[in-house]
């Protein structure tokens, strides 16, 4: 098994059947089908009325109006919410406060941060800003029995990062494990359209571990579960720099996702964390799939445009990446980066991998599962569940791995990893659920 781990592989099967969303249902024109019946209903004299027994359902079915809990109708209905709650974030932008947090104390002010969200009614409001689109008349977003429950497993997940940072790596993956799980469920209801109740999640982990050659597998026809519904809570991608910011439409890779199965090794998505960059390239003898990116406006007669600069003048991502990325964006060669231009009113249509690093650079990640787009937090939720497993089911080989006792390359590359990740935690938790965009200047600088 440990041998293994740094494979780089990545394979897919497409499948059908398994998505909560229907495309060739039109769940607005249904609704509104269904409002103009009602409104119709409450004008007919009793006479009219009796000609269908005075029941509205038989008035329904004469006007077309279709049975709204039949499960294809359901899945127009998510449909729906989603592409309703992207053109609301689209429209409305990050709505983030950016915040540096001083670099001498940054782990205590990002676990003060974490504690302070605990609250009742914060939270409450920490969901009318997540979700764009439900606060109305008729629903001020969720009651304070329901944000009490979120605020629990917001303190679960933070004892159990805590018992982690504290315990030494024989032990450390499950503890973040379990820590971002109980996150999860909180990051998952401030910000998935399609869910408002804890009691509504399913109960699985919504992955796949494959202990004999220890890859990964998600999505398509994988049991739903938390991490199925952690992907589906980023509805967009804020891409904040430099106080600039670009809400990204996600809703092609949350499609693609339910539709494709993928099964990947550790080594692939190692290759994905920019904070291991220069470990993954030294022990595996191959490139990260990580690349610096710098965010700039540019002006000319057409208007002001972003322009993407990938690259380290040394190494960019594949001509095919950078084209399933920016489709339809004119991109240059200049000084060994690559160069995309992107209107601005044009933004949201890009479709990139962008992490963002605990100091706020940018970082460009080529992407092994286009269409779909791995969400930073997706990409460690992988991960530590798989470690977590190889301590858990192989304590003799997780051991080996730790002491040294194998390749120490393999021994390498994991400590590594785990102190990265366990470093950024807080900072990708608050990016996730809070009204903060917290990153640590270098030198205390901004």
């Amino acid at each position: 098994m440990i041998e293994f781990i740094l494979n780089d592989t990545s394979d897919r099967q497409s499948m059908s059947g398994s998505s909560p969303f229907e495309t060739t249902i039109d769940y607005g024109i249904e609704i509104k089908k269904r409002d103009d019946a009602t409104a119709e209903w409450k004008l007919l004299d009793p006479t009219d009325r009796q000609t269908f027994n005075n029941r509205i359902d038989l008035y329904f079915q004469n006007k077309g109006v279709i049975d709204f809990k039949l499960p294809e109708v359901i899945k127009g209905k998510n449909l729906f919410l989603l592409e309703k709650e992207i053109s609301a974030q689209i429209m409305e932008g990050n709505g983030l406060k950016i915040l540096a947090i001083e670099e001498l104390n940054h782990s205590s002010s990002l676990l003060e941060l974490l504690e302070n969200a605990e609250n009742t009614e914060q939270i409450r409001e920490l969901y009318r800003l997540r979700k764009r689109t439900v606060s109305s008349e008729k629903n001020s977003g969720i009651n304070a029995a329901e944000a009490n429950k979120l605020k629990n497993c917001m303190r679960q997940g933070r004892e159990l990062y805590l018992s982690g940072y504290a315990g030494t790596f024989m032990v450390k993956p499950l503890s973040l494990f379990y820590s971002l799980t109980a996150y999860a469920y909180a990051i998952v209801i401030l910000n998935n359209p399609l869910r408002y109740a804890l009691e509504s999640l399913p109960g699985s982990h919504g992955l796949n571990y494959l202990p004999a050659d220890t890859k990964i597998q998600f999505g398509g026809d994988i049991k739903q579960g938390t991490f199925s519904e952690l992907f589906t809570s980023f509805p967009t991608f804020k891409v904040i720099y430099k106080r600039a910011s670009i809400v990204q439409n996600n809703k092609d890779s949350i499609m693609a996702f339910y539709n494709t199965r993928m099964t990947v090794g550790i080594g692939t998505l190692l290759s994905m964390v920019p904070e291991i960059r220069g470990y993954f390239n030294l022990v595996t003898g191959r490139l990260s799939r990580t690349f610096p990116l710098d965010l700039q406006t540019v002006s000319d007669a057409r208007g002001a445009s972003w322009e993407f600069q990938i690259g380290d003048g040394e190494s960019r991502p594949s001509h095919i990446d950078i084209e399933n990325s920016f489709t339809g964006f004119t991109h240059t060669e200049r000084h060994g980066k690559t160069c995309v231009t992107v209107p601005l009113l044009e933004a949201s249509k890009i479709k990139a991998t962008i992490y963002t690093d605990i100091r706020g650079r940018l970082w460009y990640i080529e992407n092994p599962f286009y269409p779909l787009i791995l969400p930073e937090l997706c990409l460690h939720f992988l991960l530590i569940n798989s470690y977590s497993n190889i301590m858990r089911y192989s304590p003799d080989q997780w051991g080996d791995i730790l002491l040294n006792h194998v390749k120490s390359d393999i021994s390498l590359i994991t400590r590594k990893y785990l102190s990265a990740f366990e470093t950024k935690f807080p900072t990708l938790l608050l990016r996730s659920f809070s009204n903060y965009f917290p990153y640590v200047p270098s030198n205390g600088s901004e």
